[in-house]
């Protein structure tokens, strides 16, 4: 394979704890769907081929539940759609970010500490027919996007990268790779990003992201809260990178999405917090809630969220409990939650 030369971002970013009061414009989150005993996490959202939603359920809450993928319908009635196998068939994979390419095959980030795999699964008359491994021996897989014909993943943490602060990373492979072994460090040749976390208090890098309709590839940085602009070259690798918007960094920028128009959303996982980037750049926080259970459809700890047809779906973690974080404990319901655009400022 040819050797990609990655591109590496390094800035010293100033600490934004806090968006003004006028940033803050409350739009309610509704209940979209409670999820079953065998979904106390859910993570990341899609659409299928059918219109309906697949949601990865990593089901890191309770060891005796395997990490799978289910499916929700236009009414938000939900039903297992497949396992998710475990690399060597050992232990569950842990799927995380998902994406359908336009075949109606689903790629899926199985995350498995060390050993995560990025993984092509197809589907027969709504049944698991096959599992294919594109990728293997990535470091946790996090957020995917696919994008004519490729695939591109985040990496939030590169240990082997070592600098005196947290390294992620963005990967690509085409679609019709298969079994590449990915070294996690500066050699790999489908490495086309990194970037440093700043923030001392939060080292966990690269997350999510998502394309425009130019073709640039928005990416957030957890613990900074920084969302990056990727402009790239025609085989997929990186002609230049900005600072597209800053959040605040104590937001937690999880999962990402971009509507018609190029506003971009924002799961703020840390504050059970909505931000919206808008075409301006400028940042806001269109939803914010207490610490809660989710019963009502409130946000519970958002990880990733989606626009469709004019809503945006949000999945509730509820479970990472730690210094600046307003979760305090993992409890049921566990809930997709829902914001109609049209009530957004």
């Amino acid at each position: 394979m040819k050797r990609i030369k990655h591109l590496t971002l390094v800035l010293s970013i100033a600490a934004c704890s806090a968006l003004p009061p006028a940033l803050h414009a409350q739009t309610p989150a509704k209940l979209f769907a409670e999820l079953p005993e065998y979904c106390p996490t859910p993570d990341a959202l899609a659409v299928a081929p059918d219109g309906s939603i697949t949601l990865s359920c990593p089901n890191y809450a309770k060891g005796g539940f395997p990490g799978i993928l289910v499916s929700i319908s236009k009414d938000g009635t939900v039903s297992k759609l497949a396992d998710v196998p475990g690399a060597n068939g050992k232990a569950s994979a842990r799927p995380m970010g998902i994406a359908y390419a336009p075949d109606g095959s689903l790629f899926v980030n199985a995350n498995q500490g060390p050993h995560g795999r990025l993984l092509r699964m197809t589907f027969k008359n709504g049944q698991h027919e096959k599992t294919e491994v594109v990728a293997k021996g990535l470091n946790g897989p996090n957020g995917l996007r696919y994008k004519d014909g490729a695939l591109y993943v985040t990496i939030a943490m590169m240990p082997k990268v070592e600098t005196g602060k947290n390294t992620g990373g963005v990967y690509r492979f085409k679609e019709t790779d298969r079994n590449i072994q990915v070294n996690n460090d500066l050699s790999d040749p489908n490495l086309i990003f990194t970037a440093e976390t700043q923030n001392p208090k939060k080292q966990f890098g690269l997350d999510g992201l998502v394309f425009n309709k130019a073709g640039d590839l928005f990416v957030g940085d957890f613990g900074d809260g920084t969302i990056y602009r990727l402009t790239l070259k025609s085989d997929g690798t990186v002609a230049s990178s900005e600072v597209y918007a800053q959040a605040p960094n104590t937001a937690g920028v999880d999962g990402i999405d971009i509507d018609e128009a190029g506003n971009l959303y924002l799961a703020g996982f840390s504050q059970n917090q909505i931000l919206k980037v808008d075409t301006n750049k400028d940042v806001s926080v269109i939803a914010e809630y207490p610490d809660n259970n989710g019963a009502n459809g409130e946000l519970d700890q958002p990880a990733d969220l989606m626009v469709h047809k004019g809503r945006l779906y949000i999945s509730n973690f509820d479970l990472m409990v730690e210094a600046g974080m307003k979760n305090t404990g993992h409890s049921k319901p566990y809930t997709i939650s829902v914001i109609d655009l049209s009530e957004v400022e």
